[in-house]
């Protein structure tokens, strides 16, 4: 156990081009693991079965165990966790039971208690492959290389042919910077288990990091039979690239926001085909994707009566369906549009805010130098972000606190504009006044076409890696963007410039964690810009 908004009408319904009659045609992907044969079992009647074995045998850690991994293999972290406390509590010394609890525990970020359970497993079994890997796999998710080093060939010296460790010894490579022997490590793992998705898409990863993207973007297709890939299932063809001739062709998204708003310019050629363009997207993107220029209807699948389609295509398998090189990357921005009621309501709101701020909204410097009101009529706006998804599993290492902005902060003219929303908004009334930040009423929650509005007013936007890094780069807006050492394929290796975004500029940490560096880097080429 390791591991709708409609934008408009335009030639929707135009004659001779209708959709086929509406119909539930797709429904969200299940999770599965790679390695348990599917069975032909409903999922309904899957768990009738489950709940039949516990009920005859509710004492019985064996059954609870099993019955666990079942559960856990559908990606039921929470309830598979339930069942392996209790087989735990019936066999505390039962060195599986432990690692399974600990894998459960790690998944819900519970990193102490999930290390505590794999050690109580090493005493039990010291020579326990199972525990050393896992050992390994949390060193090096808290970046503790050498340490997931140590563990991770310890757990190959006890079983050499496991696939599973050579993939992890992989990754842990990779996060040191060590690519080739990367790759190799995954390639061993590929000749033992040719169908290990996990493999496939970390070197998928690896290839996309350095620019192969000939290689990469085939190689990443295997990310749809993961153990617990998110995405939908659709009930049509899929497109393979041909022209289109006016027929409906369904993008869906799969992942994150920043995916989304990364991969919806693939819609543009898309478009070029002949294609009737719908897209299927996350709720809080609805607006603004519907807001592109290229795409026909947008809809976030959560109405009933909803467009069909001919075909459909991921948006993320895109660049493979159109033979996307590192030359032909479609980067023309902006491709992201706005909406211009809210760009004047946002004016508006942003021009009040900055004249009430008054002498609150002045820095240290500049209030103890007697000033009374901002130096300039206008200053220099800068729209920031600290905080991305907690969900996301790196974003321990992509988000910094707010504290960090301080260099640019106090910069003489420039004003730092609040563009967080949701977590990590509290951390503006824990400053304490230690620098001003402005933040925009609004008597509705914002969404990103507010965001995309507010961001049109600003001369900078600085962000981590997260959905509005990719927004300000989508709509073509002077962007820069804070990097950790463990940054993610998409940025590439070792570049300061992004081929995804022509505005974007990057920053990356010299050494892992170290935020104070980066800012006060930053704030040294602002202010060198600025003067």
């Amino acid at each position: 156990m390791v591991g709708i908004q409609e934008r408009s009408a335009r030639g929707a319904t135009a004659a001779g081009h209708r959709p086929p009659a509406q119909e539930a045609y797709f429904t969200t992907a299940h999770c599965y693991h790679p390695g348990i044969p599917r069975t032909h079992a409903t999922p309904s009647e899957r768990e009738d079965a489950w709940q039949e074995e516990l009920r005859l045998r509710p004492d019985d850690a064996e059954t609870l165990n099993r019955v666990g991994l079942e559960i856990w293999q559908q990606g039921r972290i929470l309830d598979a966790y339930e069942l392996f406390v209790r087989a735990n509590q019936l066999k505390p010394e039962d060195e599986e039971i432990l690692n399974n609890l600990g894998v459960t525990l790690w998944e819900q970020g519970r990193v102490d208690e999930a290390a505590e359970c794999y050690r109580a497993a090493l005493k039990v079994q010291p020579d326990s492959f199972n525990a050393r890997m896992n050992l390994g796999v949390l060193a090096s998710d808290a970046r503790r290389l050498d340490e997931a080093m140590e563990w991770l060939r310890s757990a190959a010296q006890l079983r050499p042919d496991s696939a599973d460790v050579l993939q992890n010894l992989g990754m842990t490579l990779a996060r040191m910077d060590r690519w080739q022997e990367a790759i190799e490590y995954y390639e061993q793992a590929l000749r033992l288990r040719p169908d290990y998705a996990e493999v496939h898409v970390n070197r998928a990863f690896a290839w996309l990091y350095h620019g192969d993207y000939q290689r990469g973007w085939p190689e990443l297709e295997w990310r749809v039979k993961r153990r617990c890939h998110q995405g939908f299932v659709v009930h049509r063809p899929r497109w393979k690239g041909e022209e289109l001739h006016g027929r409906f062709i369904l993008l869906h998204y799969e992942q994150a926001l920043g995916d989304t708003l990364q991969f919806i310019r693939f819609a543009e050629p898309v478009k070029q085909r002949g294609g009737r363009v719908l897209v299927l997207c996350p709720p809080t993107l609805l607006r603004l994707v519907a807001h592109c220029p290229f795409v026909d209807l947008a809809f976030d699948g959560t109405t009933p009566g909803q467009p069909d389609c001919h075909v459909h295509a991921p948006l993320m398998s895109l660049p493979t369906i159109l033979g996307t090189t590192l030359e032909t990357l479609p980067a023309r921005v902006p491709y992201l549009g706005v909406d211009t009621l809210l760009v004047h309501h946002w004016r508006s709101v942003l021009a009040s805010a900055l004249v009430t701020a008054g002498q609150a909204f002045l820095s240290d410097s500049e209030r103890q130098s007697g000033l009374s009101a901002p130096p300039l009529a206008r200053p220099f706006l800068i729209g920031v972000v600290w905080q991305g998804s907690p969900s996301h599993p790196g974003d321990r290492w992509r988000s910094f606190p707010l504290t960090q902005l301080a260099p640019l902060a106090e910069l003489p003219g420039v004003r730092l504009v609040s563009l967080q929303v949701g977590h990590g908004r509290e951390q503006i009334a824990a400053l304490g006044g230690r620098f001003p930040i402005l933040e925009l009423p609004g008597r509705r929650p914002r969404d990103f076409l507010d965001t995309a509005a507010i961001m049109t007013q600003l001369n900078l936007v600085v962000a981590p890696d997260s959905a509005v890094a990719h927004l300000a780069g989508g709509l073509g807006l002077p962007t820069w963007v804070a990097l950790s050492t463990q940054s993610e394929w998409r940025w590439m290796a070792h570049r300061e410039d992004s081929p995804w975004y022509p505005t974007m500029r990057l920053f990356r940490q010299k050494r892992l964690g170290d935020w104070d560096e980066l800012f006060r880097r930053m704030a040294g080429e602002l202010r060198r810009a600025l003067t």
